[in-house]
């Protein structure tokens, strides 16, 4: 599953993978290269791969996409993306798991600076890029994550029709805990969230 950062991986995979007892990567690549994935157990058996674009240097991108079938998530509402991101680098806080791990966050105590507007828009110019590239001339699915809230099951029997052997399989997976929805008034939270929307209207 190819991504960037805060575009709802981690809970659409997970529910792949709770729904047809697929084996689950989690963040592997992040912390791994890439030529030693054969050494996972859990690639002994249908799974998902998370692959957030920046987990794999540039220059080795489309060699390692070309190695695998994939699903291409992109989130519509990029503001809030943006502003997820940056509230995960301030918070230290990836995913919620229980209610009491919610963080407490100030009215107007967050900035999101230039910079990390500039690196995420790279990101997702990068992603757009590799997907036309690699992704749409294999015809490989592109899901919005909104779609996918909206109407999950109805995504799934979508994403049937390009991996019905491996949605079949009988491996016999333990459920993945699914991450609570965060939900943040952002205007409230962000200092210069009129800054940041101008950013986006450029």
């Amino acid at each position: 599953m190819v991504s960037t950062s805060r575009a709802g991986c981690t809970y659409f995979r997970r529910f792949l993978c709770n729904r047809y007892n697929l084996g689950d990567s989690g963040s592997w690549l992040k912390y791994h290269p890439y030529h030693h994935i054969e050494d996972q157990e859990w690639t002994h058996s249908p799974h998902v791969l998370k692959v957030l674009i920046h987990y794999i240097p540039k220059k080795d991108r489309k060699i390692i996409l070309s190695d695998f079938d994939k699903i291409w998530l992109w989130r519509e509402d990029k503001i809030r993306q943006f502003l997820s991101h940056v509230t995960r680098l301030r918070t230290r806080v990836s995913h919620v798991y229980q209610e009491k791990d919610l963080p407490d966050i100030q009215a107007n105590s967050l900035t999101a600076t230039r910079h990390e507007f500039d690196i995420f828009q790279r990101r997702q110019k990068e992603f757009w890029n590799l997907y036309h590239e690699i992704g749409f001339v294999k015809n490989e699915p592109l899901v919005k994550f909104e779609d996918f809230v909206n109407n999950p099951v109805g995504t799934c029997q979508m994403l049937e029709d390009w991996f019905y052997m491996e949605f079949s399989s009988t491996f016999d997976a333990p459920d993945k805990a699914l991450p609570h929805k965060i939900t943040i008034d952002y205007h409230d939270k962000f200092m210069n969230y009129d800054e940041i929307q101008e950013w986006f209207d450029e």
